[in-house]
């Protein structure tokens, strides 16, 4: 059986997976939100780690109100670019394989194609520089 922590289960994503899972056979999912697993939190976060058995961590976790991101850049910053770091350092010091789930907003929009991975980041907005930040953390971690 494989075990699979997912974060940010009350979010788009998190609903959408959870929807998933039910289809899944082989795999144990776990839920999170920010009340079971404050990601934020890095001692919340080892501890949670430590405590559980997981083979991947799937992060839908986000702080995803564009539009509030402007005025609320802390708050971004701690969950798309801290959290992610606390759940790649748990990861790494675990043994369990991270799947981190950006966004689109890392790029600015302008070209024509649809983007790939490869292509030059350059965020317009708060939300989209957090996030970059978290993918940033997470790659070097």
């Amino acid at each position: 059986m494989v075990n699979i922590v997912v974060t940010g289960a009350k979010g788009q994503l998190g609903l959408e997976l959870n929807e998933l899972a039910k289809e899944i056979n082989n795999c144990s999912f776990d839920f999170t939100d920010s009340e079971s697993l404050n990601i934020i939190s890095e001692p919340d976060v080892i501890s949670y780690f430590e405590n559980n058995n997981y083979d991947y961590c799937i992060n839908c976790a986000a702080y995803t109100a564009v539009d509030k991101c402007e005025d609320e850049k802390e708050q971004s910053e701690l969950v798309n670019f801290k959290g992610a770091s606390n759940l790649a350092n748990a990861c790494k010091k675990n043994s369990v394989i991270l799947i981190h789930i950006s966004t689109d907003f890392v790029f600015d929009g302008s070209k024509n194609t649809p983007y790939i991975e490869a292509d030059k980041t350059n965020p317009i907005s708060s939300y989209g520089d957090s996030k970059l930040k978290g993918e940033m953390a997470v790659q070097e971690i």
